[in-house]
């Protein structure tokens, strides 16, 4: 395992399981070889035929699988960099000029062959997870400006075509219902121009052929931003696959001044033979490991209770106080006000921007709220919105220059709102500064952040010209630059990245928050498809799932309470129901549900996830969770059909010698791994929205 640097030729990247290979060709070109199950040693690949031929339609560099590839100079597929000199000339034509593998890290340095820009390659190994991160550098070197139209973070060459392309196809309450296409010709792109990663498709790529969720060779790659996004995958004509993501480059320049070097977003990739399920596992171990922000990485999430439902805008103190008596007595560990608790915030029409608490509805600020959240043995949180204004706000009164808008164009409100302008030094320290003396002044252990709507007019830093194309980057990073130091002065708070839903799901994210709200949307039959999409690429730890009253919700379907608990337990568990509505029947089973949780909360948010069954079959559903000899089983019946009662399921991850103490609804049985995992459980399901949890636990 390792890197390896063969006779200043071959650049070998190894893994526990994989082996990435590059070459320095006869031409000078970093040629991409290999990436798969470990494939021999270095002598192998040491004297591997190269195309020879040359044509004027068929350029060399357009027939090469190439590890970067510049716009320009006989390239027809798409390519990572496009570039302008101050002279004119838009092509990079490199040579290979430094390498260097330091730990578990090869830097190649490509230099223009007539003008003074280098880019770098970096590619940095995570070998027990078989991960490999790349990103690029792009330095200027020479005494004039140069102009970047496009530069993605990674390419990627795979032998031959027709691979299945998986993303998602979603919309808001709609989130990470997976799609796949077949690549047989041309280019498939997944892109967000939202300003945020949006809800439509995720910054990812997966390609296969025919894998299951057991076998098959997957490649993949997420990457690590929270703005606008381009994948491209080009089924090119020369029997390989052409791959780039990074940052999308439509309405994109960034003019790089002398001496400057700009870094790309980290690209997170990996290949596996062990198909979509061993992906999602080597992720999710992963992201676990290296991505997570502590001191909450290593904790159990808790179980919070989010009062919107209940009360919606009509946020009163007393009110809240009751609520939160209900709340501790189910268990729950951390209460949450959402929306309507600050300035004039009455309905989504005003107050926005104005982060001081309501004196109408909290009298005496909102410390007696907190005082008795404590005393209840709970943590207290809040919602806010940062990003955005409403025009009746005090803050737009004041600052009306301060959101995105064209000088002659009447705004566009989304959700009544305007986007604060992130590109401004000054907004970006009023965030802080704000939200600094909010968590200050009150004892606060959880923030819920959103953003409620996608970015339209870009004006106010530029006038179409590249200043003004600089947008995208410069509100990234200074988002990046907010969240981060808020974070750093209250390391102690709970953050939730939310952005109408999962508008903000991916691994940049991942680094700033401890947690994503994955969908608006709660409906559990709604969200075992969501979950199950959202699985692919994300853990169980970072997906908060709500139990809320029905038929509320986007569907206004009926599903009983214990279906939509084991929907949510499925995840890090909130409750989101009207307490002053139910049962007590319905109280006891939140409950008792919620104690149960607690103790296989740590298998959830910390083991591996195995889907038993999912959407190919949608009416019958499986997810297994597996840590250190215990296991947990969620199966759900969504339809009954012709009669069918009896389902079998087949157990994964467990020790084939080992016993194991099983507990089904009817009872316990003593079981091998073997025979959990060959032959299966039988169980009872009927009926329409049935469900069942199964507790696996080896025997010492």
């Amino acid at each position: 395992m390792g890197i390896t640097i063969w006779k200043e030729k071959l650049f070998i990247l190894r893994t526990e399981h994989t082996m990435y290979v590059m070459e320095r060709d006869r031409r000078g070109i970093l040629r991409h070889v290999y990436w798969g199950s470990p494939a021999g040693i270095e002598e192998d690949f040491e004297s591997l035929p190269e195309e020879n031929r040359e044509n004027g339609y068929h350029p060399y560099v357009d027939r090469v699988m190439e590890e970067y590839s510049s716009f320009g100079a006989g390239h027809y597929k798409e390519t990572a960099l496009k570039l302008e000199y101050h002279d004119g000339t838009k092509d990079f034509r490199y040579r290979i000029t430094d390498y260097k593998a330091e730990n578990n890290t090869l830097s190649i340095r490509l230099d223009d062959s007539s003008y003074p820009c280098g880019v770098t390659l970096i590619y940095e190994i995570f070998e027990k997870e078989d991960i490999i991160r790349r990103q690029v550098q792009i330095q200027n070197k020479g005494d004039s400006p140069i102009l970047l139209e496009r530069i993605h973070s990674a390419q990627f060459g795979l032998p031959g075509t027709d691979y299945r392309s998986v993303n998602f196809n979603g919309s808001w309450a709609a989130e990470f219902r997976r799609s796949e296409d077949t690549l047989s010709s041309g280019k498939k792109v997944y892109e967000s121009l939202r300003g945020n990663t949006g809800h439509v498709a995720n910054p990812c790529f997966i390609l296969h052929r025919n894998a299951t969720e057991e076998t098959g060779d997957v490649y993949f790659g997420l990457l690590a931003y929270s703005g606008n996004f381009k994948v491209v995958a080009e089924a090119t004509p020369y029997e390989y696959t052409n791959v780039l993501i990074g940052m999308s480059d439509t309405d994109f320049a960034w003019e790089l001044d002398p001496g400057k070097t700009l870094s790309t977003p980290s690209v997170y990739c990996g290949y596996t033979a062990g198909g979509l399920g061993a992906m999602s596992q080597s992720l999710h171990r992963f992201e676990r490991n290296y991505l997570m922000p502590g001191p909450f990485a290593g904790k159990e999430l808790p179980v919070l209770y989010n009062s919107w439902y209940a009360t919606y805008f009509d946020v009163q103190c007393e009110e809240q106080m009751k609520l939160a008596e209900k709340a501790a007595s189910l268990g729950v560990e951390l209460f949450v006000v959402d929306d309507g608790w600050f300035g004039t915030r009455q309905d989504d029409t005003k107050g926005l921007g104005d982060w001081y608490v309501d004196s109408g509805k909290f009298p005496d600020g909102l410390s007696r709220l907190v005082n008795h959240v404590k005393s209840l043995g709970m943590r207290f949180g809040i919602w806010i919105e940062p990003e955005m204004v409403n025009p009746d706000s005090e803050l737009y009164r004041t600052h009306p220059d301060w959101v995105y808008r064209f000088e002659n164009r009447k705004i566009l409100q989304g959700r009544n709102q305007y986007v604060l302008d992130l590109t401004r030094e000054d907004v970006a320290d009023f965030m802080i500064e704000t939200l600094d003396k909010l968590l200050s002044q009150q004892e606060i252990s959880y923030i819920k952040w959103d953003m409620n709507r996608s970015i339209t007019e870009t004006g106010i830093c530029g006038d179409g010209t590249v200043a003004g194309k600089q947008i995208w980057l410069r509100h990234m990073n200074n988002f990046y630059r907010v969240v981060k130091e808020i974070r750093t002065r209250h390391p102690d708070v709970e953050f939730e990245a939310c952005a109408s839903g999962g508008a903000r799901v991916d691994l940049g994210a991942m680094q700033y928050f401890h947690e994503y709200w994955p969908s608006d949307n709660t409906d559990p039959f709604d969200r075992l498809f969501i979950q199950n999409g959202y699985s692919l690429l994300y853990p169980p730890k970072y997906m908060r799932a709500w139990v809320t009253d029905v038929p509320e919700g986007p569907t206004s379907r009926k599903a009983p309470l214990g279906f939509a608990l084991h929907t949510a337990m499925c995840g890090s568990l909130g409750i989101g129901n009207n307490l002053n509505r139910l049962e007590e029947t319905e109280l006891a089973l939140i409950r008792e549900q919620i104690s149960v949780y607690k103790r296989i909360r740590p298998v959830i948010q910390f083991g591996d996830l195995y889907r038993l069954k999912n959407h190919e079959d949608n009416c019958f559903w499986a997810v297994q969770y597996v840590k250190d000899g215990r296991s947990v089983i969620f199966a759900f019946l969504t339809q009954s059909r012709f009669g069918k009662n009896r389902w079998r399921i087949k157990a994964a991850g467990l020790q084939g010698d080992g016993l194991y103490q099983v507990c089904l609804p009817g009872g316990s049985v003593r079981k091998s791994g073997a025979f959990l995992m060959n032959f299966g459980l039988e169980i009872r399901l009927s009926g329409d929205y049935d469900s069942c949890m199964i507790l696996i636990e080896q025997e010492a």
